[in-house]
Parts: C-alpha cells; structure tokens; sequence
C-alpha cells in the first residue's frame, strides 16, 4: 500500500510588477511512511545545500536563489525533478505547458506575446540526465508530478477585485491545487503540507469551502501549524498549514523552488521585452523600491505604447 505527500508553496505574493505563481509537487511513498521526513529518506540523493554533484538541492528557494547567484541551483532542481517524472522540455512554453495552468494567456500580454526560449537557462543537461535517473532510482519516495498556477497581473487584479484582499486571491489559487490532490489521490490516503498564508492561524472555513459536503475535523490550531483532516465517502486527506513550512516539509519546499523558477523565468520574458523597448533600461525583479524606479523609468514608453496599468500593475 501506498501513500501520497504533497506539499503546497507560493512565490511572487509580495512584488508590483510580474506573476504570483502558486505550485504543488507530491510524493508517493509506503503508507507506513506518510509522516517521515522526506530529506531523510531521499537523502543519498537529496541536499538542503546546493553544490553537491551527487544530490540535487531542495530547500526554501530563498536560500538557493538570488539574484546573483541566478536560477542555476532552483532551475537544476526543477528540471530534475521534472525529468524523473518522465517531463523534458526544450523551452520555457514547453514546460509551462507541461506542468502550468494559466486562466489568463500569456499572449495577451504584451512583454510574453510569442516569448520562448530554450531551458535549461545554466544547468548543464547532462547533469539534469545524471540527477534524474538517481532521482528515479531512488527507494525512499517516487516523484509523482507538480502543477503549477501562474496568476498574471490581469488575473491577479481581477482576483482581488472580486474576493476583496490578496490573501484571499492565494488561497483562490491554493484551493484549486488542493481540490485537484483531492481528486487524484484522495483514495490512497493523502497527506498535504502547505506553508502558512501569512499570520492566519484558523483555515476551516476556507477548508469547508472548498470542499463543501466534506466532514472537517480540527486536530490542532495554532501559531506553529494549523492541521485538519477532510473526509468525504472514500477519499480523506490530512492537511497542514506550517509556519515556515518549507524548511520542515521537503514538498513544500520543492513547491517553493518550482514557484520561483516559473515566476524568474517570466520575469525573464518580461525584462527582455521592456528592455527592448527603452534602451539602457535596467531589469527589475519586480519588488518595492525597484519597481516603483522601474515604472518611472518606463513612463514615457508606457503612454507612447497605451500599456493598460492593469496588466502591468498589481492593485494590492
């Protein structure tokens, strides 16, 4: 008998400028195994730190990304991780349409109208083929897939106009991974872990929402973790809510560095395209202060070019 552990993480949630990306990868493992540590057992071929030839890094992307270092370390993983699941791709619309579900398309947006480019952008392939087969090999836990949810600005803005405040546009977008783990693996006994949204403590409601005619039962509520169990005829899932969650669940943090990987790769399309358009233009990752000089940088071109502000600009 098995079981299936997944883990739920975000990237994007604070910035002005570029997509929230919101991602879920799972695990099947002995269902005697649901509650161990991940690390541990993937350890002959997982690290928390990166550099290591032999074992592919998984951790809080925050640690194994910024933006000198660049997407090496995050995009290795990713594409690891996606090739022991049977996921090559060539470009970056390649892997969006492999692994990522977007409401609003791309090209409707100026800067990603018809934008590819090959992947991977630094990992070398013959590393990625090297991690992968151990990855496949590996007896601890089998990789299963990731999903991923990239909410453009349109969207976002969108979302927040209708559910009221930006908290509630991630849970929109977390409720959905959930519902789909729900469905695919709700009947092998599903455990799912999700990094806290914020300083919320209390997800019950929000739980009976989305799964509406489902039995709810609170096991704990708390500042460290939130947890619950759902049942609903033969499916039921046990889900937690963790204060950085993604240093104590390696799912929620191989969700963290597929967010981020997606997001700096569309960050990629979009400073490529405005850059082209106001030469000297520095890029920008789209947060605070940046962002604000970014789009007084870009003034002029916006109004020559009728750039529509909610395309561009998040509202909250």
């Amino acid at each position: 008998m098995v079981a299936v552990v997944a883990g739920i993480d975000e990237a994007g949630y604070g910035p002005r400028l570029g997509p929230l990306l919101v991602a879920a990868a799972a695990f099947e493992v002995p269902d005697d195994c649901a509650d161990a540590c991940l690390w541990e057992r993937l350890a002959a071929v997982v690290a928390r730190k990166a550099g290591d030839p032999e074992r592919v890094a998984v951790d809080d992307s925050k640690r194994l990304f910024n933006q000198s270092i660049g997407p090496r370390h995050i995009e290795r993983t990713a594409l690891a991780f996606a090739a022991a699941a049977g996921l090559e791709p060539a470009t970056f619309r390649e892997l969006l349409a492999a692994v990522a579900e977007t409401s609003d398309e791309p090209d409707a947006y100026p800067w990603y109208a018809g934008a590819d480019f090959p992947v991977p952008l630094a990992a070398a392939p013959g590393q990625l083929a090297a991690d992968a087969r151990r990855l496949r090999e590996a007896d601890g836990a089998r990789f299963l897939e990731v999903r991923a949810h990239p909410v453009l600005v349109g969207e976002y803005n969108r979302l927040v106009d209708s559910v009221g405040t930006k908290s509630a546009t991630l849970f929109s977008k977390t409720a959905l991974l959930l519902a789909r783990l729900w469905e695919r693996y709700g009947q092998q006994g599903l455990v799912v872990h999700v990094d806290k949204h914020g300083g919320r403590d209390r997800y019950g409601l929000l739980l009976h929402q989305t799964f509406f005619g489902c039995w709810i039962k609170v096991l704990c509520e708390g500042r460290g973790e939130s947890v619950y169990e759902v049942t609903g005829g033969t499916r039921r899932m046990r889900i937690g809510f963790y204060r950085e969650g993604d240093s104590r669940h390696l799912p929620i943090a191989l969700a963290s560095i597929y967010s981020k990987y997606l997001r700096e790769l569309f960050m990629r399309g979009f400073n490529a395209w405005w850059t082209a358009q106001v030469p000297g233009l520095r890029p920008t990752a789209g947060y605070a202060a940046d962002a604000n000089r970014f789009l007084r940088d870009i003034a002029a071109a916006r109004q020559s070019l009728g750039i529509d502000d909610r395309l561009l600009i998040r509202i909250a």
